[in-house]
């Protein structure tokens, strides 16, 4: 069952009139703008983000479903988007609603055909987890197998291709990115192909084998095994791994436990980035659990980035000048990664740095263990941040890393919210030595 053609015209429609309305306004605001001082441009600017943030994200949010994902995935993109629009686009992170679970069923027919009864003894209606583009269900095989089953939106795949079209459209008439066309082309090229492997489950069924092979030396990281035999493009069945969210921890998890959580989980993320060359870049706290054994459970292998050798080499070298304090290695790799903008800037002064290295130092190579629910590492970095505004010509995303920087960063939130206390320094060390 596809999404009919009135539907996908009505939905056009809506991003066609979004995109027009963002246009007349950007419009009137750079006209606006020409007669102002660079202070009150500035703060002009950061409405104007704000307006169009609200715009795409009632749009969005209004239409539900593909659209919404799309919109979702690039809110995430903080290391590139504008504070103010992202922001804005925040609202649409929520979990969606289930749909009926009758909506389903064109896939489970397309999978299994008239096998599915003798299949599956028992599937729940009910939906375990929801989200802009599928859903979860806990099933039972006749052999006994406890199971959950994967199943993808029917339509959800031309919508997506169509929308995100219109989305870029309407990011570039705002010129919202501090970045040249073509390099938002690229970026969006890569939101399109995380996309892309998100809706193609034979993908996601490859990724999980791998990731499984390569965390078998740690029996405490649980990743759910493949039913192959029941899988299809649109359809994924595992093993069920029970566990308690990582964000919904109750006092059977005491300080002790939470820091042994959250030094696996560093650990675990760290060695799939510096020594697997992949790694999972959904850092949603809903997709890791927890067992009071102190186990890990990792869910949902939809978005997975592999890193080019080079660019994981220099970023590896990156972490090390970090650490070590050496600005003028930071400057070197951040121009050797792209991140730094030459054409603009052609050298930055290493005092710049001075204030960031400080706080990686503090942070991630602390001898003593750093208290992530108190220490206020976010905050200091918003501060640098808009100290470091008359020098953003100086910098620019590198396509490659925002989906990892995405998921480091919201780890950072995960460790916080756990409340853990890790002493960082022989934990990055000991990623980055093997």
């Amino acid at each position: 069952m596809t999404e009919p053609k009135d539907h996908s015209g009505k939905r056009f429609m809506k991003l066609a009139g979004m995109t027009a309305r963002i246009s007349k306004d950007v419009a009137r605001s750079r006209w606006q703008r020409l007669w102002k001082n660079e202070s009150t441009r500035s703060e002009q600017d950061a409405e104007l983000f704000k307006r169009v943030g609200s715009e795409i994200a009632k749009t969005l949010g209004d239409m539900k479903g593909a659209v919404m994902k799309v919109g979702q995935v690039v809110s995430q993109y903080r290391d590139v988007l504008p504070e103010e629009l992202v922001d804005a686009l925040s609202s649409l992170q929520k979990d969606s609603a289930p749909r009926p679970f009758s909506e389903l069923q064109p896939r489970l027919q397309a999978a299994f055909g008239d096998q599915l009864d003798s299949i599956f003894e028992f599937i729940d209606p009910d939906a375990i987890a929801s989200a802009s583009i599928a859903q979860v269900h806990r099933a039972r095989l006749h052999d006994g197998r406890e199971v959950i089953i994967k199943v993808q939106y029917p339509g959800i795949e031309d919508a997506i291709h169509s929308d995100i079209k219109q989305l870029r459209l309407a990011l570039k008439i705002a010129r919202v990115l501090p970045v040249s066309s073509a390099l938002l082309d690229q970026l969006f090229n890569e939101i399109s192909q995380s996309l892309a492997n998100e809706l193609d489950y034979d993908q996601e069924a490859a990724a999980i084998n791998a990731f499984r092979d390569f965390h078998a030396y740690d029996p405490q990281v649980v990743i759910p095994q493949v039913i192959s035999e029941l899988c299809s493009r649109h359809v994924l069945t595992l093993s069920y791994e029970h566990g308690d969210p990582l964000g919904e921890l109750d006092a059977r998890y005491d300080q002790a436990q939470r820091n042994a959580i959250g030094s696996l989980l560093f650990r675990t993320m760290g060695a799939q980035l510096y020594q697997f060359g992949q790694m999972h870049c959904d850092p949603h706290p809903g997709n890791f659990a927890v067992r009071p054994d102190g186990s890990l459970v990792i869910y949902d292998f939809g978005c997975i980035k592999r890193l080019p050798d080079g660019i994981a080499k220099i970023y590896r070298q990156l972490t090390q000048a970090a650490l070590t304090g050496d600005a003028s290695a930071v400057e070197s790799g951040l121009i050797r990664l792209g991140a730094r903008n030459t054409h603009n800037t052609v050298a930055m002064p290493l005092d710049f740095y001075r204030p960031w290295l400080r706080l990686a130092q503090e942070s991630l190579g602390a001898i003593e263990p750093v208290d992530f629910a108190t220490f206020p590492l976010a905050e200091r970095a918003i501060k640098l941040s808009r100290k470091a505004l008359p020098h953003w010509r100086a910098f620019q995303p590198v396509p490659d890393l925002v989906m990892i920087n995405r998921a480091l960063g919201g780890h950072y939130w995960n460790l916080r919210q756990l409340g853990c206390q890790l002493s960082t320094r022989e934990l990055i060390e000991q990623v980055l030595s093997n």
